[in-house]
């Protein structure tokens, strides 16, 4: 009787697939709902500001409640957004449209266009619209690039530009990325091959890691291998597609789970930042006086001062926009930073006269018997053309969104359309650029020397290259990344010559992309290096 009783009863084969059928159509006829339910709601606010199909820009048209979705995540050939973009614009023209499930987005691809959306009508195209994963990992939209413009947008972005990633701030937490920077470089093997994108981002993160909340003994509260791990989780789920973006009503269902996870890792994050911040109001490791008589204040110290000075009605009295910020610098910036190093590093070992030049350079500034400083920066002209090329071969969409309704290129843009700055279109326009898909280092130097006027700021390129956006809602990191960027390459160009595996040539590298929130390559590069420097600095 007791075996009978525990004992699992016969399966109805019939009963679970009624009940799989039950479940599946429920869940179709949620999706189909909420898909209804949100082109109606488009429909509706289309008709009230007067936006008609005929007003609209041009597009392909797409599938009837799905839009565009299917050939952007679909389609046969497996073309990147940002190169379909460009066919579409070739297509229909600098500006066209997209449906994405109920949503429009608005693509624009001409200098132009670009300067109305991100300089000329900047405040009318200041919205943010941000996906629920990246909500969910930024204290619900508090950091820098996702508060709307305003009082508390003003006071954080004056905070973050004058007081923790200003040139002085910067200067006081080199020797904290350095020391970083230095380990990793005597941990590379010679004749082992190397995956850049791998030894890149270990660098930058630990670097950014040392800078953050370096200034402190912090072993026991900070691993970093593990809060690198995170931050590379939070991004993952960051990049990945969710249907309840497409479809809002859909998300309290969080259909493929990445809502969850976003804010599970989202809260491990914060247990460690937490644990940070305590252990510095504690008293632990505020500041560090070197040798040399010099302070070395890392970026939490610098931020919980700035906090202390501005007051209790201050944005940074939030405990959560305060953490919020420290999130901007840590996580995310350090992969984007090690993709680029390894774009770079990619076209560098394609092309022998442009490594060539970089090596000369690195040489003459800074010898043999040296590993390259901070200082050495300023005077390596060919390394910052390096840099801005591989930028404008490969750099991201910008996205706005319209505050109201308004007009671009004789086109009516409804309010809340999301709209898209297609910057690799720009960057690759032959009309533009010559020879554009060529990466030519050269293009960004005068006469071989000096540097032409083009910056990162986009202000004085005429819109034909605007690698980090333009205007008042241009990137704040731009300082931090630019020197990370440049002195991680320099050191590993300088410490190492890099070859390729036995066998692989330069026309062999696989320079295939992909598109997530940035432009990565698709298949990791793997070099080779042998030391080329004499340099008791790089003994272990």
């Amino acid at each position: 009787m007791a075996d009978a009783f525990l004992s699992s009863p016969p399966v109805n084969k019939n009963n679970q697939f009624s009940e799989r059928w039950m479940i599946t159509s429920a869940i179709i006829v949620i999706i189909l709902v909420g898909i209804l339910h949100s082109v109606s709601k488009l429909v509706k606010r289309l008709k009230s500001q007067g936006a008609t199909a005929a007003s609209l820009p041009p597009g392909p048209r797409g599938l009837p409640i799905v839009g565009y979705i299917p050939f952007l995540m679909y389609n046969g050939r497996k073309i990147p957004i940002h190169r379909q973009f460009n066919d579409l614009a070739a297509q229909y023209g600098p500006i066209f449209k997209i449906w994405v499930g109920g949503q429009l987005h608005v693509v624009i691809s001409s200098p132009a266009l670009a300067k109305q959306v991100l300089r000329d009508d900047e405040s009318n195209f200041s919205g943010r619209d941000l996906p629920l994963a990246i909500r969910a990992c930024t204290y619900g939209g508090l950091d820098l690039a996702g508060l709307p413009m305003g009082r508390d947008w003003n006071f954080m972005k004056k905070v973050v530009l004058r007081e923790v990633l200003s040139n002085p701030s910067l200067d006081r937490c080199y020797e904290l990325r350095r020391s970083v920077v230095v380990k990793a470089l005597r941990e590379v093997r010679s004749g082992q091959p190397v995956g850049v994108l791998e030894l890149a981002h270990k660098m930058v993160a630990n670097a950014t890691m040392a800078m953050t909340w370096g200034g402190s003994d912090h072993g026991d509260v900070v691993d970093k291998d593990k809060t690198r791990r995170l931050g590379d989780e939070m991004m993952t789920l960051m990049e990945q597609p969710n249907v309840s973006d497409a479809f809002p009503l859909l998300a309290r269902f969080d259909l493929q789970g990445i809502g969850r996870k976003a804010a599970e890792a989202a809260g491990r994050f914060d247990r460690i930042i937490t644990s940070v911040i305590q252990k510095r109001f504690d008293g632990e490791g505020s500041l560090i006086i070197t040798e040399e008589g010099k302070e070395k204040k890392d970026l939490l110290q610098v931020l919980l001062e700035t906090r202390e000075r501005s007051g209790a009605g201050s944005s940074l009295a939030s405990m959560n926009q305060f953490k919020a910020l420290l999130l901007d610098i840590t996580p995310g910036g350090a992969g984007n930073i090690a993709t680029v190093i390894e774009w770079a590093m990619t076209e560098l070992v394609k092309c022998d006269k442009a490594m060539t030049n970089v090596k000369r350079e690195l040489d003459d500034v800074v010898g043999l018997e040296s590993l390259v400083e901070d200082h050495h920066l300023k005077k390596l002209n060919y390394l910052d053309a390096v840099v801005k090329e591989t930028f404008r071969l490969y750099q991201v969409i910008i996205q706005r969104q319209a505050l109201q309704p308004c007009t671009i290129g004789g086109y009516d843009i409804p309010k809340k359309a999301k709209v898209m700055v297609n910057a690799w279109a720009i960057h690759m326009d032959p009309r533009l650029w010559e020879v554009p898909t060529e990466f030519r280092p050269e293009r960004f130097l005068e006469s071989g020397n000096g540097m032409m006027p083009f910056d990162f700021q986009g202000s004085n390129s005429h819109f034909v290259y605007i690698p980090f956006g333009s205007g008042r809602r241009i990137c704040a990191g731009i300082n931090l990344a630019t020197r990370m960027l440049k002195y991680v390459l320099a050191s590993l160009l300088h410490s190492f010559d890099w070859k390729l595996p036995a066998g692989e040539g330069g026309s062999t590298v696989d320079v295939s992309d992909e598109f997530t929130l940035i432009i990565k390559k698709k298949k990791p590069l793997t070099i080779v290096p042998t030391p080329r420097l004499s340099c008791p600095d790089l003994q272990a």
